[in-house]
């Protein structure tokens, strides 16, 4: 189904990095001494007097200006020494590799180097390893068959990660597609599902904790990117929950790890109060007419159904990945996360 295709594109997604100059403005002020001159006859000092003066007015000027220059340059350079310098590696899916983001800035990853670069003067460095479709075991295949990337991962003060969308979305197409189409038969799959991402995941987070003993791991949940549409339908929230529930408790076996639950905030998007949520999901019953959640309903309402995005978050390309205001409620919480364990960062 195209629905499940989704998540399988791959995206190129270049950072824009943004230089900062200095400038200055430079005022120059010149004076000519006048010397009296005799009426019957003139001086013949005065011209050369006023020479000099003028070229001394011109020579303090040029000091004036050399000086402030080496001046501003030794700001600068005191101002750029000052920075400390930090390293993030970003592993996972496409939510890392910043697919969705119309802006083009790399997504999270783009946003947090920014943020962390004006708000606390540091001199970050970032490596992306996020790729689309990826799922866990699929970012614990490419990791161990790098060692560019292991050697990034070892030496990095912070990591960051997205993982476990696409490991239910493989448990959900792999009942669609075998015909487990029953609430029940559904339940079960996704059931099995999460026993072996739970095995996946931690396989994937000891591997990264292995290579680099000191770094906190800072890892997102996953959220419902169809919620807006099947507001009143249950099962796929409680499978997103579900999964969010293995993910921080797989974690809680991670020194220095902290998990980050970004599913209310994107999945609900603007819908961010009880009365608005309940008269979304009265208007989605009336659209869906079930209260069951079926892919050929989701595909229809997200490809066929709409010519934009009914959550603000998303991206209207595809419906499902967060677009710049999206990732910058993603930068928001790890950003504050960041913050409250601030150990890692120099002092």
């Amino acid at each position: 189904m195209k629905f499940f295709k989704w998540w399988i594109r791959a995206l190129l997604v270049v950072a824009i990095v943004v230089a900062l100059g200095a400038t200055w403005w430079l005022y120059q002020s010149s004076h000519e001494a006048m010397q009296p001159q005799h009426r019957t006859q003139p001086s013949q000092l005065a011209p050369n007097v006023n020479r000099k003066a003028s070229s001394k007015d011109s020579s303090s000027s040029k000091s004036s200006a050399k000086s402030h220059k080496q001046t501003t340059n030794k700001s600068k350079s005191k101002t750029s020494a000052k920075r400390k310098k930090v390293t993030v590696v970003a592993l996972g899916d496409s939510l890392t590799q910043g697919v969705g983001d119309q802006a083009k800035n790399g997504g999270y990853v783009g946003q947090i180097k920014t943020k962390l670069t004006d708000k606390d003067q540091l001199n970050v460095t970032t490596h992306n390893y996020g790729k689309a479709g990826d799922r866990s075991d699929q970012i614990l295949k490419r990791l161990n068959q790098s060692p560019a990337m292991q050697k990034q991962v070892a030496n990095a003060d912070a990591i960051t990660m997205t993982v476990g969308g696409n490991d239910l979305m493989q448990g959900l197409q792999t009942a669609t597609l075998s015909g487990k189409s029953t609430v029940t038969q559904m339940d079960a799959v996704v059931a099995t599902t999460q026993q072996k991402y739970a095995t996946k995941l931690l396989s994937l987070l000891t591997a990264v904790r292995n290579l680099n003993t000191n770094a906190p791991i800072f890892l997102f949940s996953i959220y419902n990117p169809v919620y807006v549409y099947f507001a009143n339908v249950d099962q796929l929230n409680t499978y997103i929950t579900g999964f969010n529930q293995v993910t921080k408790a797989t974690a809680n076996n991670i020194s220095k790890l902290y998990f980050m639950n970004i599913n209310e905030r994107l999945s609900y998007g603007q819908y961010d109060t009880v009365a608005k949520r309940s008269a979304l999901a009265a208007k989605d019953a009336k659209a869906n007419n079930n209260n069951s959640f079926d892919g050929q309903n989701v595909e229809k309402a997200l490809v066929g159904g709409s010519t934009g995005e009914l959550n603000d978050y998303l991206s209207p390309a595809d419906h499902f990945h967060p677009n710049h205001l999206g990732y910058s409620k993603m930068t928001a919480t790890l950003y504050k996360t960041m913050q409250d364990h601030q150990s890692w960062m120099p002092k």
